[in-house]
């Protein structure tokens, strides 16, 4: 055991860190816990967890509904934008629930712990339109060009908005599920099982007992996506519309002219503009915008649709060879990566050619729609000069949206 550890037992893989539970920290949270003030919304279940914050199924009495609650740790909650950002993003209540959008707040308020003071966003509920259960009778929709047009339409009201995303991949993308209004949360613990829990006990005599909860959940993703087959047992059926989700990682931000933050996308989903200074001079704030979306999206529909890596095996084992895989797949080579892209030896070259006409056979297995399509689709957004890429609003345009099967 750890000197440093606060608790006995270990952590958990899919738990958020324990030792996260002190003053700026985490807000201690267990099932059934009802919040708000007056108190209104009912904690269910562990949706999720990040860095800074912890997510929850609950349900609203007033209203009725079941809605997420996304809790932040008392030191993020005076410096986030989050809540600002999902204020400019908000669509009024007269436009359908059905129409893509990103993730929508329906409520905000401040919460006190022996951490401190918490930001609570009340938002729909969304599942991961990426499901990492490789159970094959689990929930998985097919990745159709419908799933893919209603990511760009949401993109370009992103884009419409002032925002620029910045961590656009797919464990960022879900799936709206309205039908969990009508389950009370009775009928939710009934028709789901038990959930795991893991206790929490102080190593210290110190620890202010109020400062954590007595266990930690894992997330039950997967056990959501289990209501959703019951629901829903035709196997791909989708059952609602499309979000984009997490504006509080630190990298959404109004693409005003202001500072763009540090990247936070996992690296083989970052532009060009922004990997190339990265790998090639060290350089880890290289300005970006809303041009840089397109980029990762097209890297995200790929994996989408194929679920694998866009650049092959090689990115993975040395990320310093991706501005030549770029180049590869753009069949050219920017004056400013020639000195680099000389200094390395690689067994590729820069026509692209090859590398598209495999990635249109990866489409090909995984039955996507219109594979020659979607393989122009992606070039047309893999421009490695940021000022020659489509808007979102163009792309809507594109040959693969608009022709019919």
């Amino acid at each position: 055991m750890s000197d440093d550890w606060l608790f006995v037992y270990p952590d958990q893989d899919d738990c958020e860190p324990s030792n996260g539970y002190k003053i700026g920290g985490f807000c201690p949270i267990k099932l059934g816990d009802v919040l708000g003030d007056p108190p209104q919304y009912i904690v269910i279940a562990k949706l999720g967890f990040g860095d800074y914050s912890t997510v929850w199924l609950a349900r609203d009495r007033v209203l009725s509904r079941t809605v997420a609650l996304k809790i932040l740790d008392a030191e993020q909650t005076g410096q986030s934008r989050e809540l600002d950002i999902l204020r400019r993003l908000e669509v009024p209540a007269s436009v359908s629930s059905k129409d893509p959008r990103p993730v929508q707040l329906l409520d905000s308020f401040e919460t006190t712990s022996a951490n401190g003071v918490h930001q609570v966003l009340v938002t729909d509920v969304a599942v991961p339109l990426l499901n990492p259960d490789p159970d094959p009778s689990s929930f998985q929709p097919r990745m159709t060009k419908d799933i893919l047009r209603q990511l760009v339409q949401t993109l370009a009201f992103l884009h419409s908005r002032g925002i620029a995303h910045g961590d656009l991949n797919p464990t960022n993308f879900g799936l709206a599920v309205r039908n969990l209004n009508r389950c009370s949360e009775n009928m939710f613990w009934r028709e789901n099982c038990l959930p795991r829990t893991f206790p929490l006990v102080s190593c210290s005599p110190d620890l202010d007992p109020n400062s954590f909860p007595p266990y930690l959940c894992p997330s039950m993703d997967c056990d959501l996506r289990g209501f959703l087959l019951k629901e829903f047992p035709i196997k791909g059926h989708l059952p609602s519309s499309v979000r984009i989700l997490d504006f509080g990682s630190g990298a959404p931000y109004v693409a005003d002219g202001s500072p763009a933050p540090q990247r936070q996308t996992p690296l083989f989903y970052a532009a060009p503009e922004v990997a190339f200074p990265e790998v090639a001079l060290d350089d880890y704030d290289a300005p970006w915008d809303q041009r840089s979306d397109i980029w990762s999206l097209a890297i995200a529909f790929h994996d989408l649709v194929a679920a694998q890596g866009i650049y092959g095996s090689l990115s993975e084992s040395d990320p310093k060879s991706l501005p030549h895989l770029m180049a590869a797949l753009c069949g050219g080579v920017p004056d400013a990566w020639h000195e680099y892209i000389a200094s390395r030896a690689f067994p590729l070259g820069t026509f692209p050619e090859p590398l598209w006409k495999k990635i249109e056979a990866d489409f090909e297995v995984a039955r996507a729609d219109d594979p020659p399509g979607l393989v122009r689709l992606l070039r047309r957004m893999m421009i490695l000069d940021p000022a020659k890429r489509p808007t979102a609003a163009e792309l809507l345009g594109d040959p693969y949206f608009v022709c019919r099967e």
